[in-house]
């Protein structure tokens, strides 16, 4: 028997994982140029000393795919298909300060790493 809804799940699986395979051969080969990808810039220094090592773009990056990969779990295992599972509020609080210490990283750097304020 033909069932539409198993039909989909394939297909959006299929859709998924090749979008995945596409951005993975795409990091491998240099298409997708990462570098300088956890590094952030300082305003006011010359072009080769302005950047530098950010934990902030670090730590923003573990929180989003922990609260992401957390979040597809539920969805896989929600008890109530047709509907997304509500995300913990506790989540919410945390990609909002990982957020926030992000930016506080970025004021940083643009108006006080170089010692003066413009």
């Amino acid at each position: 028997m033909f069932d539409l809804q198993k039909l989909m799940e394939w297909e959006i699986l299929t859709f998924l994982l090749a979008l995945a395979g596409l951005v993975v051969v795409q990091l491998l080969t240099g298409a997708i140029n990462t570098n300088g990808f956890f590094c952030g810039r300082v305003s006011g220094r010359r072009r080769g000393e302005d950047q530098y090592f950010s934990p902030e773009r670090v730590q923003l990056l573990v929180f989003t795919l922990g609260a992401a990969s957390h979040y597809v779990s539920q969805v896989l295992t929600n008890l109530h298909p047709g509907t997304f599972p509500p995300m913990p509020e506790g989540w919410l609080a945390v990609v909002g300060g990982s957020n926030a210490i992000y930016l506080g990283g970025k004021t940083y750097a643009r108006w006080f790493a170089n010692g003066s304020s413009k």
